[in-house]
């Protein structure tokens, strides 16, 4: 089964698909599965470069289905567990995730420094900081400080104009003084 049909499958009701001996959710079954219904996998997070997307799954053995979910229906791809769950929180979660991938990602894979001079080693320059702006030291050092999961909710539920810009400035100067902390 490819990628895209599991994350097909994935998306409602909680669908564990059989791969060899082990049963895996992913994305909005597995948040389902460890979030609503509190079993405890260890999650995988992956980017998957034919979707240029992260993907959130993890699974257990196939034959302990019964024990986990006696209410679990067998179906040619697996088993699926019916029933009506809130998705509300699932994208701030997603987020989360993503936001974790990308963490672990850029400790394996340091900025690289780069060399002027014999004895001068210099970082990189950013593109997000020019020469005329100021950086205090203090907004540096907060740098890798993760997001409040209302930070997230905002986030992922704000669109242009949905709010008054009051509330957007509102936002960011809670943002700066959440990161000058």
């Amino acid at each position: 089964m490819e990628i895209e049909q599991r994350l097909a499958l994935s998306e409602n009701p909680i669908n564990f698909l059989r791969e060899g001996l082990f049963l895996k959710t992913y994305n909005q079954s597995f948040y389902v599965m460890t979030q609503l219904l509190g079993f405890n996998i260890k999650p995988i997070i992956k980017h998957i470069k034919k979707l240029d997307q992260i993907i959130v799954c993890g699974g257990f053995p196939a034959n302990i289905i019964n024990k986990r979910c006696p209410k679990a229906v067998s179906t040619v791809y697996g088993y699926e567990l019916l029933d009506d769950y809130d998705l509300s929180g699932y994208q701030a979660w997603y987020q989360q995730q993503c936001h974790l991938y990308q963490k672990r990602k850029a400790q394996q894979n340091p900025p690289q420094q780069t060399t002027t001079h014999a004895n001068e080693v210099t970082a990189p320059k950013s593109s997000i900081f020019t020469d005329s702006e100021p950086i205090a030291e203090t907004a540096l050092s907060n740098i890798n400080k993760t997001l409040t999961l209302q930070h997230l909710l905002f986030l992922s539920s704000w669109q242009p104009n949905k709010y008054p810009p009051i509330v957007d400035s509102a936002f960011i100067q809670e943002l700066k003084n959440y990161f000058s902390q």
